[in-house]
């Protein structure tokens, strides 16, 4: 069975893979149902593609393989991630976790990151940085890499300038295009809370074309707003208000709209009479209206 690489939906994205599927006997319902909640997830249904994973736990639960188990479970929690649920996606990693560790198998780090991504987006980040730190020596290479990200990130929301740098500094010569935008933002919040706004700005450039090219618009709205905090940190609030307008006009079209509305109040306040001020109001009372 294919399994799902978890995008960092922060957040973020985080990824890593669960571990080898089982060669015992195929049981064709479940089958069915991994298969739909793959093509719903590749389509970008994630509420329709946790509904099947919800279904195919259900039948290898029935089942009693702990296997299956752990991978579905892990995949529902990404697509609950991916839904905009953290709440819903922390309660299936921990289940998945906790059943795991009762038949004597031990979580792999692509779920501990999930569950730390789940923690962040529920705004529990203390824990959500504990619990990454787990993935991030759990020996899983790409799952240490994002957990590294996601450690950086909480540094830097926390004010912990030591913990953003340590971070930055791990994935500085990253290979592959996910990790670079990762260590290419990482360097412009480094930059940004060292007063080089121009720095900030090209580092968060080079991000920004990497999300898009990678296809991770959660991070390309996160991004955005990077630029936008650098551009008003040079001076140039023209220029910030149009980051931040489009940083929240990508997070309202993935359904993020909690942090939609934030970029989009600093876009309104910082062009409050300009044409891209007033389109920031629009689609914030748009967003009140439930539209």
């Amino acid at each position: 069975m294919k399994r799902l690489m978890l995008v960092f939906l922060l957040v973020a994205g985080c990824g890593g893979s669960a571990p080898d599927e089982s060669k015992t006997p195929v049981d064709k319902a479940l089958e069915r149902e991994t298969q739909a909640g793959r093509v719903a997830y590749d389509l970008e249904h994630p509420e329709e593609a946790a509904e099947k994973y919800r279904t195919a736990l259900e039948r290898a639960e029935a089942r009693d393989d702990v296997e299956q188990i752990g991978t579905l479970g892990y995949n529902l929690a990404v697509a609950e991630l991916q839904a905009n649920a953290p709440d819903r996606a922390l309660a299936a990693a921990r289940m998945t976790r906790t059943e795991l560790e009762r038949r004597g198998a031990k979580p792999f780090p692509a779920l501990t990151l999930v569950e730390a991504t789940a923690l962040y987006r529920t705004g529990a980040s203390a824990e959500a940085d504990a619990v990454a730190a787990q993935a991030e020596g759990g020996g899983d290479a790409e799952a240490s890499a994002r957990a590294t990200f996601l450690r950086g990130l909480i540094a830097d929301e926390r004010g912990n300038d030591r913990g953003l740098t340590t971070a930055a500094d791990k994935l500085r010569g990253a290979g592959t295009p996910p990790l670079q935008a990762d260590a290419a933002e990482l360097a412009a919040r480094v930059a940004l809370r060292r007063g080089d706004s121009a720095r900030a700005l090209q580092e968060a450039t080079r991000a920004e074309a990497l999300r898009r090219d990678t296809i991770d618009y959660r991070g390309l709205a996160r991004v955005l707003a990077v630029q936008g905090e650098a551009a008003m940190q040079g001076g140039d609030r023209k220029s910030a208000a149009d980051l931040f307008w489009r940083a929240g006009r990508s997070a309202a079209a993935q359904g993020d709209t909690k942090i939609a509305r934030q970029w989009l109040r600093q876009a309104a306040n910082l062009a409050p009479d300009q044409p891209v001020g007033k389109a920031a109001k629009d689609l914030l009372a748009k967003l009140d209206r439930g539209e």
